[in-house]
């Protein structure tokens, strides 16, 4: 049996009976693993004590030191223990409180675990270790119902722990294993995360320790060993998107930001996927236009820094200007035009219905009320307003079929032919780089401390990014299509 197959079905026999806390309790044998002081957090009944006893049994003949909430001396030979057990921390107490800084200073190889229901930031900080904790593990509260089912169905004795002997991890392999794992190289990619993570610290004046870094490092380099590997991978990093933090504003401020840090590592080659996504619906509405539009030129005024129409409407006794933009002209959408004061005015709705015709309609809210009112002047409606028609305005033309405009058109949609295989090109690349992405992705998703829960978010998120892609690229190939049909 390699190492693989053997430290899964460790993981397994560690896990039977608990369900949804797997990969918290991975993470806790990997710091066990490598001597890393944690804190586990968790409400009566989460399994703080039923982890903590497999964790132990993880380990061959494995001696514990326990220490109860009731005053207790530490013995001198802290060294002698592989694990120093706080059960129900609460460093209100003073002698635990001591306790704990003598068991932090002195344990030696052996690891150090504090449980309790006290929230990790108001426990470690109270106790004065909060920056020597590696990580805090935070267990859920409830189970969900088809897992609570799934267990109440099997009956078995949850209470109890069974490891094979052949499974159970000697001190010599302990040590054996921890030098092997210094070995094992941090990847570019798992040094790009960590340097955004420290980037979200610097700029949030988060403070994580250079040891408590190492120490992180190293369990990424442990997770990379037991899968068989000599480097990292990005999703050896996945587990520092978790509220392992200690500190809650540190916890939200990282698990939030850590997504779009491992996401544009994901996508480094192709960055601009992250932008804003190309608007191929504007794309379809500017060829419709130069399509079905006239050749006309219409007498405008510039307003706003564009060509406007230039109209007077009289609401409630007074005469109020409207610009409508030149480019809504001989369109079919509705639109908003500009007021007196350069502002999109909401409260006059307008549609040319591919004609040259403005139809025009008012919120009722304002009918009576008129628009430069003081409380009117807010210029917002509510979800709900209507509109009431106003009417029909004409536009002035200047000159009909003019020729410099149908030049103009025609050079616009050159440069939108051009701009089609432009785009299509540069999707068509991001489509085959998004389908690399996630085959490679999904290769890993089987692997041994691979945190599911992230795994899938991170892949739903290029999912749904492959299928934007591709409706592009549908309505580019339309835009296309649509043009050659008229010769264009």
């Amino acid at each position: 049996m390699n190492l693989t197959k053997r430290i899964s079905e460790l993981m397994a026999s560690l896990v039977t009976g608990i369900p949804e806390r797997e990969f918290q309790i991975q993470l806790g044998f990997l710091a066990s693993l490598l001597g890393e002081p944690f804190y586990l957090y968790g409400r009566s009944g989460s399994g703080k004590g039923l982890i903590l006893e497999r964790l132990v049994a993880a380990f061959k003949n494995a001696k514990a030191l326990k220490i109860g909430s009731r005053e207790q001396d530490m013995p001198d030979n802290l060294g002698s223990y592989d694990f120093i057990q706080f059960l129900a921390y609460d460093p209100r107490d003073e002698k635990t409180k001591d306790n704990a800084k003598i068991a932090m200073e002195d344990h030696g190889k052996a690891s150090v675990i504090f449980s309790s229901e006290m929230r990790p930031e108001d426990a470690l900080c109270r106790g004065e270790i909060i920056d020597a904790i590696t990580l805090s593990i935070v267990l859920p509260e409830n189970i969900s119902a088809s897992s609570l089912c799934e267990l109440l169905k099997t009956q078995g004795d949850v209470t109890s722990t069974r490891v094979s002997p052949g499974l159970s991890v000697t001190a010599e392999e302990k040590a054996q294993w921890n030098e092997e794992i210094k070995k094992v190289v941090l990847s570019d990619d798992a040094l790009k995360v960590i340097a955004g993570v420290v980037e979200i610290c610097d700029e949030n004046h988060i403070y994580v320790s250079v040891r408590k870094w190492i120490s992180l490092a190293n369990i990424m380099k442990a997770m990379a060993f037991f899968n068989g590997r000599t480097e990292t991978r990005l999703e050896d990093t996945f587990f520092l998107g978790l509220p392992i933090w200690s500190r809650s504003v540190s916890n939200k401020i990282i698990t939030e930001k850590y997504r779009q840090v491992v996401l544009k590592q994901l996508l480094k080659d192709v960055p601009e996927i992250l932008e804003k996504p190309y608007d191929a619906e504007n794309l379809m509405s500017r060829i419709q236009k130069l399509l079905r539009s006239s050749n006309n030129q219409y007498e405008t005024k510039m307003f706003n820094d564009e060509p406007c129409v230039f109209y007077r409407i009289t609401i409630a006794g007074e005469t109020v200007p409207l610009y409508a933009p030149l480019r809504y002209i001989e369109t079919e959408g509705d639109f908003f035009p500009y007021n007196e004061l350069k502002h999109v005015e909401k409260r006059v709705r307008c549609n040319y219905h591919g004609t040259s015709n403005c139809t025009i309609s008012v919120a009722s809210s304002v009918k009576s009320t008129g628009i430069r009112t003081m409380v009117a002047r807010n210029n917002t409606i509510s979800p709900n307003e209507k509109y009431e028609d106003y009417g029909v305005l004409p536009t002035h033309i200047l000159k009909e079929n003019d020729p410099e405009i149908a030049e103009r058109k025609k050079a616009e949609l050159a440069e939108i032919r051009q701009e089609i295989q432009t785009v299509a090109e540069k999707e068509t690349k991001t489509l085959q780089a998004l389908k690399t992405v996630f085959a490679n992705i999904k290769s890993s998703k089987e692997d041994l401390f691979c945190n599911k829960e992230f795994f899938t978010e991170l892949q739903d998120q290029v999912t749904a990014l492959f299928d934007s892609t591709k409706v592009v690229l549908g309505k580019i190939k339309e835009a296309h299509d649509l043009l050659a049909s008229q010769g264009a």
